[in-house]
């Protein structure tokens, strides 16, 4: 993942405008004290919320929708006053898609606004865009277009394409955006977004949560007091719910400096389309270094990935929020600072020159000049790999979710689909205290659950990074030894010389580095350059490089505590330790494991040609457990009692019995078994063939087995066999898994 210099030209010009910048930073601070002394408190009878949602990404918006679809009145603050066009996550993995699946059809849209599958399903890595082919690999397999293991397929969409999607649907739902100039008097209510609002302050009591929220109404900062029963922090890796909780990061900071370039070009677009179509392109040449994500090749929408080495390389003082990002933002808060040090023609002049870099940096990467480059904004980031110390505080009135309880290296793409599964594993939960069906004391298996998977998604994102730089090292390009170069540069005699001496000494090694990239070393007629291709193929082949898909983790993912009844440790498949390799899905029923998914009709329309999938017994829009049985006598008895269990400590239950593969003659079996109770549905298998398995086989049970499955679709509980006492048995089963006093 490379490395790269910057021209000295640039670097000239970067470093005044880092002077300009920082004086106008500094001049900003100064009026943001002056004009906050002055802010005073909106004074409002708002009721208190049960759910406040603190930012407006894909997780918040998510959460929201899933809220929402339970009963829950809810509502979100975001900081920014506009969404960020700017592409980040790009992956949606298959177990979000069964999450958006369900959401009004909201996954059938995703898929029809993605591009085709035949434009994204590759990585290549080259020495440029239109020179050889150091490699490709193919990340799709024929099972996943046949949808054995789940009834949808991945996604490459970029996130601020499924964030405007996500608001339409809110939208549906009757959410409406809320502009901070336009609600200087107005109250905070269910359904609404207020953009432009700031989490400032925190106050957490026994009974509820208190935020202080900025906002600019009319040229002046003001605040107001939000009450809610319940806080959700959704607000990014920088979160301002987490730190002003003090909650603590574990893991690794700083793994790699980035500068992202947003950019379009339809004119790579048609030439990639046409000549390697691919998501991901490693290109590794003499002159420059840097991976290209195809967001959309149709659209010509491109996100290049460079590293940078500060402060050598002087990029961190732009802040992408302020200075690209908000560019014309931060033009008006800034015309007077910039015309009083009289740097007002040096700030475009500065802009012009380091956009014209970032062109000639594409243009060395392509290996051909485009006449159509646009490049939109430009975005430092640093990559961690931390996960939260607590995903719970104040409590459990405060929680933390999303890429604010835990950020991952991008590879992978377990960020945005970590904390979309947050969403899902939380929502339910919230619901279930606020409808008064559970205590509050079940939101500590939310922290339980998704803190073990965060922190093996942390391990698994280190290794499939890991294995990303196998690539570069294999061609000489040890991404260790730039670090460590870098390192020494920073840490020792280095830190002491010019400013300007430190950069020429640091772009000569890197130079030299580049030059093993030359056609004349890396070549089958060069003995080193032979031997590195032939790692190279070897890395490919045996699937040691960069992997997009991890089904074994994808859609096996499985809680080992939390919310459900677990079994002996001898019978425990713990998840071996993370290879940063591509392993298969294996379908199981045990308990924290995802339940299954086999097509299924239901036995009451047996005409009916509309296939579902066992994920669809479970509803999205009530919070409700589901007991799927077999159609034999035990199992009724079974199913009753956990049906009159349930009624008596008023948890939602309702039974499903799925019958084997060609049965329609069932009919009445399962209403006269279960007289009295309406809460049951009957459905048959849909096997692909004669020789597919059945239910049964596909979760590793007999039929004389049951299992009961949360309102997120996860095992609770499972029984392969006879049950001594079925009474004692349900009560203790519903009290471990929902908190409920049933003993």
């Amino acid at each position: 993942m490379g490395i790269w210099g910057i021209s000295a030209r640039s670097r000239n010009w970067l470093g005044l405008c880092n002077i300009s910048w920082r004086m106008s930073r500094q001049s900003f601070k100064q009026i943001g004290r002056r004009t906050f002394s002055d802010s005073y408190t909106v004074k409002s009878d708002d009721s208190v919320l049960p759910v406040l949602i603190i930012g407006a990404g894909p997780v918040g918006m998510a959460l929201s929708i899933l809220l929402t679809k339970l009963g829950v009145k809810c509502a979100i603050l975001e900081k920014n006053k506009a969404f960020s066009t700017h592409p980040q996550a790009h992956f949606i993995n298959n177990r979000s898609m069964e999450v958006f699946r369900k959401l009004d059809g909201l996954g059938d849209e995703i898929l029809r606004s993605q591009p085709p599958v035949e434009f994204w399903r590759k990585f290549i890595y080259c020495t440029s865009l239109t020179g050889p082919i150091l490699g490709a690999v193919d990340h799709m397999q024929p099972q996943e277009f046949d949808q054995i293991a789940s009834p949808v397929s991945v996604a490459h969409f970029s996130q601020y394409k499924l964030s405007r999607l996500l608001l339409k649907h809110l939208e549906k739902l009757g959410f409406h955006m809320v502009n901070s100039e336009m609600c200087e008097h107005g109250s905070i209510g269910e359904r609404e977004i207020f953009m432009g609002h700031e989490c400032i302050a925190i106050n957490g009591a026994e009974r509820g949560v208190t935020v202080t929220a900025s906002f600019l109404s009319k040229g002046k900062y003001m605040t107001r007091d939000i009450q809610c029963h319940f806080l959700v922090g959704t607000d990014g890796a920088g979160s301002s719910v987490r730190k002003s909780l003090g909650i603590n990061m574990k893991g690794e900071k700083d793994l790699q400096k980035l500068v992202s370039v947003h950019f379009l070009s339809q004119e790579l677009g048609q030439y990639l389309i046409k000549e390697r179509p691919g998501m991901l392109f490693f290109i590794f040449n003499r002159d420059a270094i840097g991976v290209l994500v195809a967001h959309d090749l149709k659209q010509g929408e491109f996100v290049l990935q460079v590293p940078f080495y500060p402060p050598q390389q002087k990029l961190e003082d732009f802040s992408s929020e302020v200075f690209f990002y908000s560019f014309i933002e931060f033009f008006c808060l800034q015309c007077m600072i910039f015309v009083q040090y009289g740097l007002f023609a040096m700030l475009f002049f500065v802009l012009y020159e380091w956009l014209q870099m970032c062109k000639r940096l594409i243009f060395k990467l392509a290996g051909l000049e485009l006449v159509d480059v646009n490049v939109m904004d430009i975005k430092p980031w640093v990559m961690h790999a931390e996960v939260a110390e607590k995903f719970l505080s104040c409590n459990n009135r405060i929680i933390l979710a999303g890429d604010a309880a835990h950020r991952f290296p991008p590879a992978g793409g377990f960020g945005m689909n970590t904390g979309i599964q947050d969403a899902h594993n939380l929502a339910w939960k919230l619901a279930s205290v606020i409808e008064g069906v559970s205590p509050i004391s079940i939101l500590n298996s939310y922290e339980l659950e998704r803190s073990q998977i965060a922190q093996f998604n942390t391990v698994l994102s280190v290794q499939n990074f890991k294995a990303a730089m196998k690539v570069p090292a294999a061609l000489g390009l040890d991404p260790t030894v730039a670090n460590a170069v870098h390192q020494a540069l920073n840490d020792t005699v280095g830190s002491i010389l010019p400013s300007v001496l430190q950069r020429t000494i640091l772009d000569g090694i890197f130079s030299i580095g580049r030059a093993q990239l030359s056609d004349f070393v890396l070549n089958e007629n060069n003995p080193l350059g032979s031997a590195r291709l032939a790692k190279l193929r070897q890395i490919f082949e045996e699937g040691q490089s960069l992997q997009l898909q991890f089904p074994a983790e994808d859609l096996g993912f499985r809680y080992q505590k939390g919310a459900l009844v677990s079994e002996d440790d001898s019978m425990l498949n713990v998840h071996e330790a993370p290879t940063g390799r591509r392993r298969d899905y294996i379908p199981c029923s045990e308990p924290g494991s995802r339940l299954p998914h086999m097509n299924v009709k239901l036995l009451s329309n047996p005409s009916s040609k509309e296939i579902l999938s066992t994920l669809d017994l479970v509803s999205i829009d009530k919070v409700e457990f589901v007991l799927i049985i077999a159609p034999f006598k035990e199992s009724y008895c079974l199913a009753r009692v956990a049906l009159e269990v349930a009624n008596k400590f008023k948890l939602p239950l309702k039974v499903c019995v799925m019958w084997p593969s060609g049965s329609i003659d069932g009919a009445g079996r399962t209403e006269a078994a279960l007289t009295s109770w309406k809460s049951f549905e009957e459905v048959v298998e849909v096997k692909r063939s004669s020789d597919s398995p059945c239910w049964w086989d596909i979760c590793q049970m007999t039929d004389r087995g049951a299992i009961l499955v949360r309102p997120d679709e996860h095992v609770a509980w499972r029984s392969k066999s006879r049950i001594a006492d079925p009474i004692m048995m349900m009560k203790s089963v519903f009290h471990i898994v929902t908190g409920v006093d049933c003993i």
